[in-house]
Parts: C-alpha cells; sequence; structure tokens
C-alpha cells in the first residue's frame, strides 16, 4: 500500500479492506477445490453460509491421527480451525501428522486469513455473522 494511501485511509477501514480481501482469498482457495479442515459443524455451515463450494472437512467426530488417514490423499490442505489457543495446538498437532504423510498444508494462506479475520472474530463460526462481505459471497 502506498504512503498517500495509509495516511487518508483509517485503521477501521484498512482492517475491513482486509477482512474483504481474506474472504476473497478464502473463496478462491474453495473453488480452486483445495478441502478445508475446520474443528466442528457449525464452523462448515457458516464457511458454506459465505458460498464456499469446495470440500469441507471436520474435525468432529473424528481423533487427530484418523482425520489426518483420511486426509492424507490430498495433495494440498488448509487447516482452517479458530484462531484461539486450543485451534493453534490442534493446527500444530495436525499439522506435524499430515505432513508425515506427504500432504502440503497451506502456511502462508492460514497466516493471511488469520491476519484478515481475528480482529473481528476468533472463532471460524464467528463469520457468519458478518455483514460486510464482498460482491459474490452469499449470505
Amino acid at each position: 500500500m502506498c504512503p498517500q494511501r495509509k495516511a487518508t485511509q483509517s485503521k477501521q477501514e484498512r482492517l475491513q479492506e482486509r477482512f474483504d480481501k481474506g474472504l476473497q482469498l478464502l473463496i478462491a482457495l474453495s473453488e480452486e477445490g483445495v478441502p478445508i479442515v475446520v474443528e466442528g459443524l457449525k464452523d462448515i455451515t457458516a464457511l458454506r453460509g459465505l458460498g464456499l463450494p469446495g470440500p469441507i472437512h471436520t474435525l468432529s467426530g473424528h481423533n487427530i491421527v484418523s482425520l489426518a488417514d483420511e486426509l492424507a490423499d490430498n495433495h494440498r490442505l488448509l487447516i482452517l480451525f479458530d484462531f484461539d489457543r486450543r485451534g493453534g495446538q490442534l493446527t500444530r498437532y495436525l499439522t506435524r501428522q499430515l505432513e508425515g504423510r506427504g500432504v502440503n498444508i497451506l502456511h502462508k494462506e492460514r497466516h493471511q486469513l488469520r491476519r484478515a479475520f481475528c480482529w473481528r472474530v476468533r472463532v471460524i463460526e464467528g463469520l457468519k455473522h458478518m455483514d460486510n462481505s464482498p460482491k459474490g459471497t452469499k449470505f
């Protein structure tokens, strides 16, 4: 972002712009068919409400090792657990399990999404309450 643009935008506007870009990134990854892994069923409902058409898997009903076995045949994968302490721990553990099985985890994208979303929501299911969505999303 150029210095003049930074000076004219408020912090709130910059954060909203980052949030919108995060939603666009998430939708683009889903449209490419990149599987997304979330913690629970409410997270799936929230992501489907955003219009994500791609595969979404949940940790609910599995343990980490059995989920990693189930997802081991994917080439690329986005782990989108909550942005709290427990979500971070689960992300690290599942990442180790999947990378040991040869799956490419999209770390950079998760970091971008965390930066885009965590100032407004700490849990993924909170995305369903966002009404300032970029064009093309459905609520």
